[in-house]
C-alpha cells in the first residue's frame, strides 16, 4: 500500500484494527483502514490516471483528504473523492476524485484560491470566480474557465489495445481511448473532431 507521495504507507495496529497512513513530513494526509486496501488502491490509481493534481482545501491550505465511497447499494460504490482533513474544524470542501480538474490559482498572499459564485443578477449570474480565501481579501479575482469533467467510466471488453470508456460529465457525451489518462484521451477526442 502506498500514499499519494509514492512511498511505502505506514501502519498501525490499535484495538480498532489496522490501519494504513502517510509517514511522510508534510503528510498528504493519506488514511485507510486495512479492509478498504483494495477500495482505496483503485481509488488511488482512478486519481492519478485523471490527470488532476492533489488538491488544497482552501479554507485550511492543506491537503484533501481522500475518500471513497463504500456504500455498496450506491451507483458511485468504489468511486474516490476529497473532502477537507482537518479534523477539528472541517470546512465544506468536497472534490470527485477522478474527474480531471485543473489546480486552482493562489491569490498575492501565496494561498490557494477559493471558488464562489456571482449572485447577483445579471449577465454573470451563476458564473464561477477564484478569489482570495483570506477574511482580509488581497482583492484577487479571476473568473473560473468552464472546463469538461470528464471520467473513466470502465473499459472495453476484448480490445486489443486495451480501451478506455470515458464520459464527459457535463455534456453525458461518451467515448474511448487506449489512453489511460482522463485530460489525455480527452484532448485526443477533441483533436479528432477539430
Amino acid at each position: 500500500m502506498e500514499c499519494f507521495h509514492g512511498k511505502p504507507a505506514a501502519c498501525s495496529t490499535t484495538a480498532r484494527g489496522t490501519f494504513w497512513f502517510c509517514g511522510e513530513t508534510p503528510s498528504c494526509e493519506f488514511f485507510c483502514h486495512d479492509e478498504d486496501c483494495y477500495l482505496f488502491t483503485r481509488a488511488m490509481e482512478a486519481c492519478q490516471n485523471s490527470g488532476s493534481n492533489h488538491p488544497i482545501c482552501p479554507t485550511h491550505q492543506r491537503l484533501a483528504k481522500l475518500r471513497v465511497v463504500k456504500d455498496k447499494m450506491k451507483e458511485n460504490y468504489g468511486r474516490p473523492f476529497f473532502t477537507c482533513s482537518d479534523r477539528h474544524d472541517p470546512c465544506n470542501f468536497w472534490q470527485w476524485g477522478d474527474v480531471y480538474q485543473s489546480p486552482r490559482p493562489r491569490c498575492k498572499h501565496g494561498m490557494v484560491c477559493t471558488v464562489r459564485k456571482v449572485k447577483k443578477e445579471g449577465p454573470t449570474q451563476n458564473r464561477l470566480f477564484y478569489c482570495c480565501p483570506q477574511i482580509d481579501s488581497c482583492g484577487f479575482f479571476e473568473w473560473k474557465e468552464i472546463e469538461p469533467r470528464v471520467a473513466k467510466t470502465g473499459f472495453v471488453l476484448f480490445s486489443d489495445p486495451l480501451e478506455y470508456r470515458y464520459k464527459n460529465e457535463d455534456t453525458e457525451e461518451t467515448f474511448t481511448s487506449t489512453n489511460i489518462n482522463a485530460k489525455e484521451a480527452y484532448e485526443e477526442f477533441l483533436k479528432k473532431y477539430e
